[in-house]
Parts: C-alpha cells; sequence; structure tokens
C-alpha cells in the first residue's frame, strides 16, 4: 500500500461529518496499530496527552514502523546502483596438483612426447580488478535509484503525517466523547430533579399523574445517553492506545480538554506558497517523475557502448616459494547489436511510465492551491458553526430554566418540559460535535500546507 491510498480513505474519513463517520470509510488499519515499546501496562492510568499521543504514535505506529523499512529499501537499491559504477576487487590464491593429458589438446602422434605429463603443482595467488570506464545505464540506473530513495524518504514523512492526523482525530473524538459525557451526566441530573419536581407536583395536584411518567420517560432516556457516551468514550481509549503502542490493558487518562480555539488568520497566496516548499506528496512525487526520467535515459543508453578495464596481478609458479609475478590488463568494449526489440520495448515502457509520472506531478502541483482554499472554507464555515451552536446552547439552556420556572408555577404541562430538555441535549451536542468539526478543519489546513508535525499541536491545541 502506498503512502497516498494511506491518505484518501483517512482524509474522506475526517471530512466526513459525524453521522456519516459511522458508516463510512475506516483509516486503513496499520495507521490505527502500533508496535507495544512495553511489555506490561502500568498499575496506574497513564496521562496522555495530545502532544503524548502523537508523539508515541510516531514512535511506535505500524504504518511509520513499515514505511521505515520501505525507505531502508530504497537506500539498500540505490547503494547496489552505485556499486555497479565502483570498481570491483577480489583475491584468490590456489595451490593445485594436476596431471595433464596431451592428447586432449591435439599433441599426439610425436615421437617421444608422453601422453600424461605430470604431476606438477601449480600455485597461482592473485589480486582481480574489473573497473567501469564508460557505462551510461548504469549512471543513469544510479540517478534514478537516488531518485526513488529520495521519494521513498519524501514518502514517509507523508505517512508521518498521515498518522499524526490519525492519532489526532482519535484523541479528539476521545476529547468529544469525554465532552459528550459530562454532557450527558448534566442531562441525567437535570432529568433527576425533573422527576422529583413533576412528583411534589403531582403530589400537591398540581400536574396529572402522566407528567410525572413523561418525565421519568426522559430520566431514563438520559441515563441511556450516558451509557452510550460512556461507551463510545472507553472504545475510542482502546482504539487510541492501540494506534500508539500501548500494552494490551493500560488504562489511559486524557489530560488535554475539549476546548475551542480560534485558527490564526493564512492569506492564501501565502499559504499555497508555503505548501508547495512543505508538502512531501509533492515531492514525492517530483522525486518519482525524476527516477523515470532517469530510467529512460538508462533504457537508450543500453544500446550505446560501455568501456571496462580488466586487470590482475599475483604470483605464478610450481610453488609459492618459486613463483614469478604476472599479471594482466585489458580493456573492454561491450556494444550491443541485436536484442531482439528488447531495448525497444523498455525505452516504450520507459515513456509510458515517464507519462505517467509526469501527470501525477502536474495533478499534485494544480491540486495544492485547491487544497488550501477548500481546507480555508471548511475552517471558515466550522468557525461559523461554533458560534451558530454556542448561541444554540445557551438559548436552549434559558429555555429550560423558563419551562422548568412554568412548570413549577402549574402554568406549563411536561410537554413543554420535555421539549426544552430535547433542546438542551440537541445542543449540548451540536456544540461539541462543531467544536470537533473546527478542530478537524484546522487539522485539514496543516494537512494540506504539508506541516502537520510542525503545525498541528499549535492549530489545534493541547499541552505539550
Amino acid at each position: 500500500m502506498t503512502p497516498r491510498s494511506f491518505v484518501v480513505p483517512l482524509i474522506a474519513l475526517l471530512a466526513a461529518p459525524a453521522a456519516a463517520r459511522a458508516q463510512g470509510p475506516a483509516p486503513p488499519a496499520s495507521l490505527l496499530h502500533g508496535v507495544p515499546g512495553q511489555t506490561a501496562p502500568t498499575a496506574e492510568p497513564l496521562p496522555l496527552s495530545l502532544a503524548d499521543a502523537v508523539h508515541r504514535g510516531l514512535d511506535h505506529n505500524l504504518a511509520v514502523i513499515v514505511q521505515e523499512q520501505q525507505v531502508a529499501t530504497a537506500s539498500s537499491e540505490r547503494l547496489r546502483a552505485l556499486s555497479d559504477l565502483l570498481p570491483h576487487a577480489d583475491v584468490s590464491v590456489t595451490q593445485s596438483t594436476q596431471i595433464l593429458n596431451t592428447a586432449a589438446f591435439g599433441f599426439n602422434g610425436f615421437g617421444g612426447l608422453p601422453n600424461l605429463i605430470g604431476p606438477f603443482g601449480v600455485f597461482d595467488a592473485r589480486l582481480r580488478v574489473s573497473a567501469p570506464l564508460v557505462d551510461l545505464n548504469a549512471l543513469h540506473a544510479l540517478q534514478s535509484e537516488r531518485a526513488a530513495d529520495q521519494a521513498a524518504a519524501a514518502d514517509l514523512g507523508d505517512v508521518r503525517e498521515t498518522v499524526v492526523l490519525a492519532v489526532g482525530n482519535v484523541y479528539l473524538e476521545a476529547r468529544a466523547d469525554e465532552s459528550r459525557v459530562a454532557a450527558a451526566q448534566a442531562q441525567v441530573t437535570t432529568a433527576d430533579a425533573l422527576v422529583r419536581l413533576a412528583e411534589d407536583q403531582n403530589a400537591a395536584g398540581l400536574v396529572a399523574r402522566i407528567d410525572v411518567v413523561g418525565q421519568q420517560v426522559q430520566q431514563q432516556l438520559a441515563r441511556a445517553a450516558l451509557i452510550r457516551a460512556q461507551n463510545a468514550l472507553a472504545k475510542h481509549e482502546l482504539q487510541l492506545a492501540r494506534a500508539i503502542g500501548l500494552p494490551a490493558g493500560q488504562a489511559i487518562t486524557l489530560t488535554d480538554t475539549a476546548a475551542f480555539s480560534p485558527a490564526p488568520d493564512i492569506e492564501l497566496d501565502a499559504a499555497v506558497t508555503e505548501a508547495t516548499a512543505h508538502r512531501n506528496d509533492l515531492k514525492a512525487a517530483r522525486a518519482r517523475a525524476e527516477s523515470a526520467r532517469a530510467d529512460r535515459a538508462a533504457a537508450v543508453a543500453k544500446m550505446l557502448p560501455s568501456l571496462y578495464m580488466n586487470a590482475d596481478v599475483g604470483t605464478l609458479g610450481n610453488t609459492a616459494a618459486g613463483s614469478l609475478r604476472t599479471y594482466t590488463v585489458a580493456a573492454r568494449v561491450r556494444v550491443q547489436v541485436f536484442e531482439g526489440g528488447a531495448n525497444r520495448a523498455g525505452i516504450a515502457r520507459a515513456d509510458a511510465l515517464v507519462k505517467q509520472r509526469e501527470a501525477e506531478l502536474a495533478d499534485v502541483e494544480a491540486g495544492v492551491r485547491y487544497e488550501i482554499s477548500e481546507a480555508l472554507l471548511d475552517l471558515k464555515g466550522a468557525a461559523a458553526a461554533v458560534d451558530v451552536a454556542r448561541q444554540q446552547q445557551t438559548l436552549a439552556q434559558d429555555e429550560l430554566r423558563q419551562a422548568q420556572d412554568r412548570f413549577q408555577a402549574g402554568v406549563a404541562t411536561s410537554v413543554e418540559l420535555v421539549q426544552a430538555q430535547d433542546a438542551v441535549a440537541r445542543g449540548s451536542e451540536q456544540y461539541i460535535e462543531s467544536v470537533y468539526e473546527h478542530n478537524l478543519a484546522k487539522a485539514r489546513l496543516a494537512r494540506a500546507l504539508g506541516e502537520v508535525e510542525s503545525r498541528f499541536l499549535d492549530l489545534v491545541g493541547g499541552s505539550r
């Protein structure tokens, strides 16, 4: 799986509304898996800030570890290509005893020449060297592997940013769940108080028994909502612990709270310039295009002459003590005359890959401005949604207080009270969700700028 294939489902997930996320695409499994850095959980819950979670994820997340090995593989291929341009040397020492059959070499019928000669000893100690003098194919192959190595390094940066987004998203969801638990607990407390009020009003003959039943229904609904919120929080904590490589069974305590913090003002043209210089997917696309062009040059160079020098020096004789120094120096020119169309086929494949990589690069370059523009629009809309949700939450609380006063005065039924409780619940959920969406919008902006690692925590907030 390539780093870009990590990003697409993750960004789609982050961009989806809350209801769609429950049924929408999930991030690739490796983004939410980690390699534990310790074997056993601690007895006490582990305090975990957003910064702690991100740093642990970068150290222990499976996707980062896998991509690091891809970088190591690309580096080994670069070293292999470099070795084709460097001299190769080997040393051998041989001591043998031989008997030769002269007839095997055409020496038969000569009077006085025996058919067998020997046994006699042969000692040969030799240093052999082979060096390329001109090999354009190997030179361009090295350039291709160097570019591929750069692409792998950029891919690693891309994966690290994606892991920061994935871990940060789970942490933000858990923070939102904590707010939902607190809101649900407050609604249970309110429901309990309203049940007692309804019972008192009923005992005083001011309201009918059905009003008491209606409030008891609301009380049970509030308790059910609290259970759902607590369960969602526990599941997200488990998901977070696995994504950052905590041992199974390790309890955690989130130390950062879900608070709204406005994003800094960012000008579009400056953001595009910044993204062009920092985005890892753009660096990787450029490196892949360069690698493809070098591959094509290597395919063409296969048809050109190559010049190598071969030399050896050593001692040769019947014994080590009686051996004499000998050497050989030779130049070898290799020219391909007929390869059955293999070279033309290789060039055609290289041409196709160059066009593909250049098209991908053009798409990434053109997409930078679109993605930043979209991220800024999302951020602006999310900030406005937070303001609306805050006002709605305040109005719903005021509506509940007035409905409670009217019910206590006996001038309203429990229907009005239930409607006010529902409005408070909706207002709380809308505010929590809007803050979460605003944080995701800031995360998407950091992603579009190509500076997730350096700016995610500053944009989203949280202690370090």
